[in-house]
């Protein structure tokens, strides 16, 4: 193997790859990455047998080749080489490679040992624009588990049906749900419980501009966009009946400032009870005072914020950072919060926008909680 490339290039390259590089318990060989190059292009390939990612780049290739190389080196080197040309040679298992005054050598291992790159050829796709996806994997990641033991909540459901689609995620204490009317869906209903590893790199790769093309077939989804594949097994699909976790529109709205009520809720924040992570809005009809107190420091923290509700005066607890995350997803200027019982979820949304919701679930009461 023998090629000229670019630093940016292999910098790029290895950084799309290097999340999916595996562990040595499942298989030894996937802690590395595999790299090949062929009619002038190169490939970085990764694997967790669960997770791969294949990224292409531009290069002049002089002798076509393969080889598999220990990623931790590889990473650091590639990802901090010179600005400039880099040529990169391999005779037997041993690499060299040199950019302007630097020069390295490294011994790596035949690259068909490496778990082949098998692309999903079968199955139904749709193209979607990558500014798209990305914003609704960035609406609903929020809402997955990190519970490892709740696997099946560790990934957001998409459904393809109709005209329609739809993605949701929980973790029993909220809710994310994203559905749009979408052109161009598979003829057969689409359902697919995609992880969340899958999905963060997907919203770390890709461009922003230019589309990307989702596949599911069987148990596996593929996204292709620009010079990067990635192919991900599918969860098994023992996702909750979302539908009866939504509630119906409650008859109290609030509406207040999205920038002005989550700047307010952060700072409460920081008074916040540590365990509970409790803050209260304490609303009126032109305000809601954001209140939260930490007995062990003795101090509290309360902000007034211009508003409308249109329940008189009602209080309502939530965990601050189920409602910090959600205000920091949504980009409408003015949200509203409908509920029927500050006992029960609640629902966010933006006004303007009715493809986004946030079900939230609020904190019952110190008093209740004790009697309960």
């Amino acid at each position: 193997m023998k090629f000229k490339s670019s630093s940016k290039v292999l910098s790029r390259g290895i950084s799309a790859v290097r999340y999916a590089v595996g562990s040595p318990i499942s298989n030894p060989i996937v802690e590395n990455i595999h790299l090949s190059c062929e009619k002038n292009k190169i490939w970085f390939l990764a694997t967790n047998l669960n997770l791969t990612i294949r990224c292409e780049g531009e290069a002049e290739v002089e002798e076509a080749g393969e080889i598999v190389l220990p990623s931790k080196v590889i990473i650091e080197v590639f990802q901090d080489l010179p600005e400039g040309e880099v040529f990169v040679e391999t005779q037997d298992e041993t690499v060299r490679i040199r950019c302007k005054e630097f020069k390295a050598r490294l011994k790596g291992q035949p690259g068909e040992l490496f778990p082949p790159f098998t692309g999903l050829e079968a199955g139904e796709e749709i193209r979607m624009d990558g500014n798209l996806l990305k914003d609704i994997i960035r609406k609903t990641l929020i809402a997955t588990t990190t519970d490892k033991s709740r696997f099946e909540l560790d990934g957001v459901k998409c459904e393809m049906r109709g005209n329609e689609i739809i993605f949701v995620s929980t973790d029993g204490r909220r809710l994310s749900f994203y559905a749009m009317e979408f052109a161009g869906l598979p003829d057969r209903e689409i359902s697919a419980l995609i992880p969340s590893k899958t999905l963060q790199e997907v919203q770390r790769i890709f461009p922003d501009e230019g589309d990307i093309i989702i596949r599911v077939h069987e148990r596996k989804v593929q996204f292709t966009g620009g010079d990067t594949t990635i192919i991900s097994n599918l969860l098994a699909d023992n996702f909750p009946q979302y539908q009866k976790i939504i509630p119906p529109e409650g008859q109290h709205v609030l509406r207040a400032n999205r920038e002005l009520l989550s700047t307010a809720v952060k700072r409460a924040s920081y008074l916040s009870n540590i365990e509970t992570k409790m803050i209260i809005l304490k609303m009126s009809p032109t305000a809601v005072e954001i209140f939260s107190e930490r007995e062990e420091v003795g101090g509290e923290g309360r902000e007034l914020v211009n508003a409308e509700f249109d329940g008189g005066h009602i209080e309502i607890r939530f965990n601050h950072e189920y409602l910090q995350q959600c205000l920091r997803v949504m980009d409408e200027e003015t949200i509203e919060l409908r509920f029927s019982d500050p006992r029960k979820p609640g629902i966010i949304r933006g006004i303007g926008n009715d493809h986004f919701k946030y079900v939230i679930m609020p904190i019952r009461p110190p008093d209740e909680e004790e009697a309960g």
